[in-house]
């Protein structure tokens, strides 16, 4: 027989998780509905731009659901397209950008209650956009 779930079902209208015209469009973290997975959408139009290098104590699971995204995931640099997911392992750096031509749209599962965050970079560097953030990775483990 299976456990019966502690969590009741629920309903999280647009409104109240999403942002409109931000990239960072919608957070909806895991505590909020008590499970263990945390939602982030991130929307831009602008080529070269999106999350710099960072690293979660936690997996994370990207979903590009419009567009064309360049990942710098640890030593790896992986071109993605709409219908792709790609897997960043824990305390391992990434980040991606923006490929165009157009939106890129991307929801992203963090496997944690809650998102957090630690940053290693303030934005991407021109000689690193669109071309490979190798370097920055290099310079964050100094």
């Amino acid at each position: 027989m299976p456990i019966e779930s502690k969590a009741k079902p629920v309903k999280i209208n647009k409104d109240e998780w999403q942002t409109p015209n931000r990239a960072l469009r919608g957070l909806l973290e895991g505590k909020d509905i008590q499970t263990e997975v945390t939602l982030i959408r991130y929307v831009t139009d602008v080529i070269g731009q999106g999350p710099t290098l960072h690293v979660h104590p936690y997996d994370e699971i990207f979903t590009i659901t419009e567009g064309n995204a360049r990942f710098t995931i640890g030593d790896q640099v992986i071109d993605a397209k709409a219908g792709d997911i790609l897997f960043g392992p824990a305390n391992v750096p990434h980040g991606y950008q923006n490929l165009g031509p157009g939106k890129l749209d991307s929801l992203d599962i963090h496997l944690s209650s809650e998102w957090i965050q630690f940053d290693l970079a303030d934005s991407w560097e021109q000689s690193t956009v669109l071309i490979d953030a190798s370097s920055k990775i290099e310079d964050s483990k100094a």
